[in-house]
């Protein structure tokens, strides 16, 4: 593995013209790139200990094998130090879910809309987490179109926003919701007729709040760009930056406590960069500029997905997400010291066995019926951002897997629960991306399934769990494309964390 800082500030204003960009981007992504031979000289983080109740994986850490994929056993599922305590599946998820107060807002796949009896968001109401139940849905210009990875609660939990993105990109759409009383959702930027929401200019493909809840960001995988909406008044929102971010493609985002620091995925090359957004923070008038203070990469992952800031006795890392592999391994979750911004370094790393470049074999024998993605991690939250004891991340085919971070340098697995796979039921989730994703291969004893546009499908025969699991009230709150939304709660006392 090798790893390089890049401390350029590059500078980039609003009136950036999108072919330049375009053509710095591709020269970065032509580049050379420093050899480094692929090795299993990184570990795999120590594996929970299951205890009584337990349904234990079969194969390695992580691994639904061919084997259970075949026999059907995967359709029980796995579990370790964890058990599910209500479910509310409906037609399946999309990318991401979101949280407020006791509700669920489950977005549904753009792909399966002439399929879907249930448009847009649903709205699942958790006051009872052995039996969540289905409340409404919110179908406005944003919500109907699908919002990927967009849709989040600011940090109050009071507005909810997401950017109308469809399939991968999506410009110019956002809902704002006052969740308030979370299980009647009021939409706050209404148009002139009152019944839809205003457009607003953004590119989006990600999302995410600033800490004083005062603007949302949306990051666009076209050409760098990122886009900043004021909302402090929600009903009149109003870009005030929409330029570079000095990479060619975004991905998710945190910030600082103060808001004056984006910590921006790249994903291509994998890796995070430290952006100074104060000018935009502070309302500065002019033409406000995102600064670049360090940049760093890594060549064992790629597609960077999101990042977490958290603090240890006043320490600050970055908690990291790569949601695709290289060199025949797949990506990390990767603590990053960032007490010097300008020359951030990777602390420590979290791997499963499966992960590894000798089971490179294994992993596309267990994943010749699915899609395009594999073991990899997708997003990951904490039970607290200061001196956090848990991580919780979701994961393609690998299930909610949980850790122990008291030592970030240290981590270890605690708990996982990988839900029943739904092998071949995509008819009936016409909301999961997952059940409406190409297949590009079979696995030997699974019928392969056409979707509604005539090609092969993925053979369901893992979830993906791809939305950040949320810790409320010592459970955690997940959603997965199949499963749709599920209450966790853990057992045999490895949480909380004493």
């Amino acid at each position: 593995m090798s790893q390089e800082v890049d401390m350029t500030d590059s500078t980039w204003t609003r009136t950036l013209c999108a072919p330049l960009v375009f053509a710095m981007g591709v020269a970065g992504l032509t580049a050379p790139w420093p050899a480094s031979a692929a090795t299993d000289t990184i570990a795999a983080v120590p594996a929970a200990q299951c205890g009584p109740g337990s349904r234990p994986e079969t194969g390695l850490q992580g691994q639904v094998p061919a084997a259970d994929r075949i026999s059907g056993r995967s359709k029980q599922g796995y579990a370790c130090n964890m058990e599910m305590v209500g479910q509310h599946q409906g037609e399946g998820a999309s990318i991401i879910s979101a949280v407020a107060g006791h509700c669920a807002y489950i977005p549904t796949s753009y792909a399966g809309t002439r399929q879907k009896m249930q448009q847009g968001v649903q709205v699942i109401d958790v006051s009872d987490p052995g039996h969540p139940r289905w409340v409404k849905s919110l179908t406005t210009r944003a919500f109907q179109l699908g919002t990927w990875e967009t849709m989040k609660a600011n940090p109050a939990g009071t507005i909810l926003a997401g950017a109308g993105v469809g399939l991968l990109f999506g410009a110019d759409k956002l809902d704002l919701y006052d969740v308030s009383d979370c299980v009647n959702p009021r939409l706050l930027n209404k148009d002139a007729s009152g019944l839809e929401s205003q457009t607003v200019k953004n590119l989006a493909h990600e999302a995410e709040w600033s800490p004083d809840g005062r603007t949302y960001w949306t990051s666009s995988n076209a050409a760098g760009y990122l886009s900043a909406i004021d909302v402090s008044n929600p009903a009149k929102p109003a870009t005030v930056y929409h330029g570079g971010s000095s990479i060619f493609l975004n991905h998710g985002m945190s910030f600082s406590a103060d808001g004056t620091r984006m910590y921006l995925a790249s994903m291509f090359p994998a890796g995070v960069v430290v952006l100074d957004v104060s000018d935009i923070q502070h309302r500065k008038a002019g033409s406000p500029r995102v600064r670049q203070i360090s940049r760093l990469k890594w060549s064992d992952g790629s597609i960077t997905q999101s990042t977490v800031p958290v603090t240890y006795q006043g320490k600050p890392y970055l908690i990291a997400v790569d949601e695709g592999g290289a060199q025949d391994v797949n990506g990390a979750i990767r603590f990053i010291d960032i007490s010097d911004e300008r020359a951030p370094v990777v602390a420590s790393h979290i791997r499963l066995a499966i992960q590894a470049a000798s089971n490179l074999a294994t992993r596309r024998k267990d994943l010749a019926g699915d899609s395009i993605f594999s073991y990899d991690a997708h997003y990951c939250d904490v039970d607290r951002k200061t001196n956090p004891t848990a991580l919780a991340c979701g994961y393609f085919n690998a299930g909610i897997r949980v850790f122990n971070i008291v030592d970030p340098l240290r981590p270890r697995e605690i708990a996982y629960f990988n839900p029943p796979a739904q092998t071949g039921r995509n008819a009936q989730l016409p909301g999961s991306d997952h059940a409406q994703a190409p297949a590009f291969g079979s696995l030997p004893g699974i019928s392969p399934i056409t979707g509604s546009l005539g090609l092969k499908v993925a053979d369901l025969s893992a979830d993906w769990c791809s939305s950040p699991p949320r810790f409320v009230n010592n459970q955690l709150w997940v959603s997965c494309s199949d499963n749709g939304f599920m209450v966790l709660r853990f057992t045999n006392g490895v949480y909380p964390i004493q």
